[in-house]
C-alpha cells in the first residue's frame, strides 16, 4: 500500500473580497452547487469566507495528492467536492477527471481535514493506494 498526501493553505481575506465584490463567476467556477449552498447558509461574511477558503484549500490539497494539481490533466474544480456527513465531518466526493485519475492510481480511500484560524484556512488530504501489479 502506498500513501499520497497534499496540503494547502489559503488567506481567508481573499474570499472576503470575492464575496464583497460579488464575484459569482469565480465562485461558480470553483465550487459545486451544494458547496455554494453550504457556504452561503451563514449570514456572517467571515464565516462564509472561511467555508469557501477551506473548501478551496481542500480542492488544492486533493489535486496535489493526485499529482495533477487543479485545472490540469482533465481534473477540474467541480471534480473534487467537499461534502459533510450528518456529524459535520468533511469528506471528498470525486467525479470526472479526478475520479478517473484516482481509479488509475488504485486509490482505496481518501480523507481530508479542514481548519481555519487567524485569517487562514488549511486543508490536508491523505490518499491510500493499493499496490497495482
Amino acid at each position: 500500500m502506498d500513501v499520497r498526501c497534499g496540503i494547502d493553505i489559503v488567506d481567508v481575506s481573499r474570499f472576503v473580497k470575492i464575496i464583497e465584490d460579488g464575484n459569482t463567476p469565480f465562485i461558480n467556477k470553483c465550487f459545486t452547487e451544494d458547496e455554494i449552498k453550504y457556504c452561503e447558509s451563514s449570514k456572517d461574511l467571515n464565516k462564509k469566507a472561511e467555508r469557501y477558503a477551506a473548501r478551496y484549500a481542500a480542492k488544492e490539497a486533493v489535486g496535489k495528492a493526485i499529482g495533477t494539481g487543479l485545472m490540469s490533466e482533465g481534473v477540474g474544480m467541480h471534480d473534487i467536492e467537499v461534502i459533510k456527513d450528518n456529524r459535520g465531518t468533511p469528506s471528498v466526493r470525486l467525479s470526472g477527471g479526478a475520479l478517473t485519475h484516482t481509479g488509475n492510481m488504485g486509490m482505496s480511500s481518501i480523507s481530508i481535514s479542514l481548519s481555519h484560524d487567524g485569517g487562514m484556512a488549511a486543508a490536508y488530504c491523505v490518499m491510500l493506494l493499493e499496490n497495482k501489479e
